[in-house]
């Protein structure tokens, strides 16, 4: 966040499902401290309010480079290995690359489907978030800078 500028750079995107995850939490945690929330109502918001959006963290593992490996969720078709798959590669350990083919190739144009082959390789140990862990961790980040800034205008 803080090496954003106004102007548009390579670093600007957010590459990873990874870091687009994380920025997620972020503006959670932003919101919900602009409204007036504590922590434990919004983790509580979470728990409540978003059961499939739990259940969906609490089965989407990452690689070491940011990208989702395995998600079971459905709003992510063609993402990651399917289940089977996953089942007989989510121990691998580090330095056992696992090298997949994309299957979903839907969001290039028609005529050029067929003429691309593209592979992704994941790396291992592979990982899963807990987003009220990281809402906890996000919101202590923030707690700091508050502090940080009003020790500044002293």
């Amino acid at each position: 966040f803080r090496n954003l500028t106004p102007g548009w750079k390579w670093e600007t995107p957010l590459r990873t499902d990874y870091a687009r995850r994380q920025a997620l939490i972020e503006i959670d945690v932003l919101v919900a401290r602009a409204l007036g929330l504590t922590l434990e109502e919004l983790c509580s918001i979470y728990r409540i309010q978003f059961p499939v959006l739990k259940q969906n963290e609490n089965d989407t593992w990452y690689d070491q480079q940011g990208r989702i490996v395995f998600t079971c969720s459905k709003a992510l078709p063609g993402v990651g290995f399917d289940r089977l798959t996953w089942n007989t590669i989510k121990d691998l350990k580090a330095g056992e690359p696992c090298p997949t083919r994309i299957r979903n190739l839907d969001w290039l144009p028609e005529n050029q489907r067929t003429s691309v082959n593209p592979v992704i390789t994941y790396h291992p140990p592979f990982d899963k978030c807990d987003r009220e862990n990281d809402y906890r961790t996000t919101w202590q980040f923030f707690d700091q800078q508050e502090e940080k800034g009003k020790e500044s205008c002293i």
